[in-house]
């Protein structure tokens, strides 16, 4: 009985110890959590960019660990939302309050973030675009009948880019036609992850978009609603590379049997593929009307991407080597999805990144459902060098039409009428010394192609692709659709 009473005291004594021991690490742990890195404040965005004009608004997402207030430095933007934020997710809205008539983008200033408690604070700079922009991409995409749902695919993969926020200061602007009378010009700008619509003209009537006063008009209306620097342009369409609106690659044949356009095999179950203009000669434009459309507005592009069949053509890009500094666009038809934006669209604004377009083309249609796809980039300053050497060749030879059965075609018709540029004077030309000429200057002409294994067309379906250059060309083409090719410039300064 006596150990018993000489031990409890000394129990006592450690479960006391323990007892505080276990209260001090609950305390300090509580401590931690207070003052630790749990105290913070941060925004989604460290600058707001404001569009040029007075109005213009952006908006941010605030996220807090408690209370927290802001205030603001400069001038020229109101700041709206609660006077005091909360624990959680707050957005506030940027307004500007007065138009940036500069040529360059200004900081208006700048919002600070600060926890109540004092713990931790951010900072968000302020900046407001010029109304002259670096750079504006329009999206054109005039009547063409078959394709408006995949245009509207095409607009909203194209605003996946934006909301990923890498639009930065170019102007996107749509030029749409949801109907064969109307058409709609509006922007997709970036604000606080997401893609807003700014729709800016109605046209009803739509002008003529298949004369050179329609198409200059059109552009007009995009140089005033988005002046730049720099122009560049995606259309959207069917296409059939140089040949003309009359018509003629739609009458009979000597045979009497008018043959089948690719577009007339739809019905039959095939995979629809695209156009330059409609289905009919009454939506399309031709390339020179094009060309001299965009001469009138004179708008100079970086760079015309064809989302449509058979535009990576030698006599396309040579129409149109005063007005484009770039052209862009298939050998083939493409499919109907046309241009994969969503994963080429960050390489199309700013500074465009040709190789990189190239390469996000053939990984999308590498792994698409119809795994068929060919892109070719044309340097349009290269031409008039590749021109003369041509002549040159041409000058000293002549095809022989014994061996059209071993080009590479690039077209699904028969007969062909689109070859591979590159593999059409390989067989043409005998000096080596010229042919390496050639290919030098070919290479330097379009630096950036790439192709998928196979070709589709749907006519004739997949077919192997053995050669590839990035551009194709009619010059021996013997098909009745190819009559007019000795008109087209391409001809004129290569064969006269």
């Amino acid at each position: 009985m006596a150990i018993q009473q000489s031990e409890t005291p000394h129990l006592q004594i450690i479960v006391r110890r323990l007892l505080l021991i276990v209260l001090l690490a609950a305390a300090t742990a509580g401590c931690s959590k207070d003052d630790g890195p749990a105290q913070h404040i941060a925004s989604n965005a460290a600058e707001v960019v404001l569009r040029y004009e007075a109005g213009a608004e952006a908006s941010f997402t605030v996220t807090a660990s408690g209370p927290w207030s802001f205030s603001t430095t400069g001038e020229g933007f109101e700041v709206s939302g609660p006077a005091v934020g909360e624990r959680g997710e707050t957005t506030l809205t940027v307004t500007a309050t007065e138009e940036n008539t500069g040529l360059q983008r200004r900081r208006l200033g700048s919002i600070t973030l600060q926890l109540d408690n004092g713990a931790a604070s951010a900072e968000v700079t302020i900046e407001q675009n010029t109304s002259t922009a670096p750079q504006t991409l329009l999206m054109y995409m005039p009547w063409s009948g078959n394709l408006t749902s995949y245009f509207e695919q095409n607009i909203a993969d194209m605003a996946k880019t934006v909301a990923a926020g890498y639009l930065g200061d170019t102007r996107l602007l749509v030029y749409f036609m949801p109907n064969d009378t109307q058409a709609l010009l509006y922007e997709l700008y970036y604000d606080n992850g997401e893609s807003v619509r700014l729709d800016h003209r109605t046209c009803d009537p739509a002008p003529d978009f298949t004369t050179a006063e329609g198409i200059a008009t059109i552009l007009g209306m995009v140089q005033q609603t988005a002046p730049a620097e720099r122009y560049a342009m995606t259309i959207g369409s069917h296409g059939m590379a140089w040949l003309p609106v009359s018509g003629i690659y739609s009458r009979p044949s000597a045979a009497g049997a008018r043959e089948r356009e690719y577009w007339e095999y739809e019905s039959e179950g095939a995979a629809l593929t695209r156009w330059f203009g409609g289905t009919s000669d009454r939506y399309r434009t031709d390339i020179s009307t094009l060309a001299e459309g965009i001469e009138q507005a004179g708008m100079e592009m970086e760079y015309i991407l064809f989302d449509d069949c058979y535009m990576s053509s030698v006599e396309v890009a040579y129409d149109l080597r005063h007005v484009t500094r770039h052209l862009i666009g298939s050998t083939c038809e493409i499919m109907a999805y046309g241009f994969p934006y969503a994963d080429m669209g960050r390489y199309l604004v700013g500074e465009p990144d040709y190789e990189n377009i190239c390469e996000s083309f053939y990984r999308f249609y590498s792994t698409y459902q119809w795994p068929y796809g060919t892109i070719g980039v044309t340097d349009c300053a290269e031409l008039e060098r590749l021109a003369d050497i041509m002549k040159r060749i041409n000058a000293g030879n002549v095809f022989d039409g014994s061996q059209l059965g071993e080009l590479q075609a690039l077209d699904g018709y028969s007969p062909t009428r689109f070859f591979d540029l590159g593999d059409y004077v390989r067989h043409l030309c005998t000096s080596p010394t010229l042919l390496a000429e050639f290919e030098e200057q070919l290479a330097r002409t379009v630096p950036y192609h790439r192709h998928t294994e196979e070709y589709y067309s749907m006519s004739g379906g997949a077919r192997p692709i053995e050669t590839y250059s990035g551009i194709t060309t009619s010059d021996p083409s013997t098909s009745e659709a190819t009559l007019q090719k000795q008109q087209t410039s391409w001809w004129k300064a290569t064969h006269e």
